[in-house]
């Protein structure tokens, strides 16, 4: 799954969420995608500042913990690579893989800043 993630599977010129899945899981209600998305972005920016403690203080299990955490709310708003990335790192953390772990938290911020970026466009475009 590590070397999946690190050979590059998510183009960049993907959109990191699938406004289609939110959009759904949420019956078209713009109000509550809206909360979602936004709720999703305040706990994975959140979450990513635990991440990078658990990185400086090697504590792997932390690691691995914190990806467990993210991953089924990135994948119910259809960030499916950032869950992806999230699972890797859960992985690396079970199997005490600290260079993948390290890998992925190289390519965790930058994803997680495209996924902001996309929803507040998105949002920006949505009536309230």
């Amino acid at each position: 799954m590590i070397d999946e993630v690190e050979s590059g599977s998510f183009p960049d010129e993907s959109l990191p969420v699938d406004m289609a899945v939110m959009r759904r899981m949420f019956h078209d209600n713009p109000a509550l995608v809206r909360k979602f998305g936004l709720k999703f972005i305040e706990v994975a920016t959140d979450t990513l500042v635990e991440m990078k403690a658990a990185q400086s203080g090697k504590d792997l299990l932390a690691l691995g913990r914190l990806g467990h955490k993210l991953k089924s709310s990135a994948r119910t708003i259809g960030a499916s690579g950032f869950a992806d990335l999230c699972e890797a790192l859960e992985k690396a953390g079970t199997e005490n893989n600290w260079s993948g772990a390290e890998s992925l938290m190289a390519e965790i911020p930058v994803l997680l800043e495209r996924i902001t970026q996309q929803l507040e466009n998105e949002f920006s475009n949505m009536s309230e």
